[in-house]
């Protein structure tokens, strides 16, 4: 069973442009990678400056390489200060589980 993951950005008004080409360079290069099952980032429409990351891999050791990848510290490195709050990760699992 893969695991699916979401991950909600409440980001700084006046750092949503420059967040955003960020999570577009980030989702481009980590779909890249053979346990990236899907990883999408979207915009709310109800929450104007929230991005919501969806991501889905194969297993945890996909997940553990995906945070090691230097264009993963260049994406931190370029967000850093860019949120109101700490990103708020969803790991979910189905109902029935």
């Amino acid at each position: 069973m893969s695991i699916e993951i979401t991950v909600l950005f409440d980001v700084v008004p006046d750092r949503l442009a420059d967040a955003a080409d960020a999570f577009v360079d980030l989702c481009a290069a980590t779909r890249q990678e053979e346990g990236a099952l899907r990883f999408d980032a979207w915009r709310s429409e109800e929450h104007e400056n929230v991005i919501v990351l969806v991501e889905a891999w194969a297993d945890q050791a996909a997940i553990d390489l995906h945070m090691k990848e230097p264009y993963v510290a260049d994406f931190l490195a370029k967000v850093e200060g860019a949120y109101v709050r700490p990103p708020y990760v969803h790991r979910l699992r189905p109902l029935a589980a």
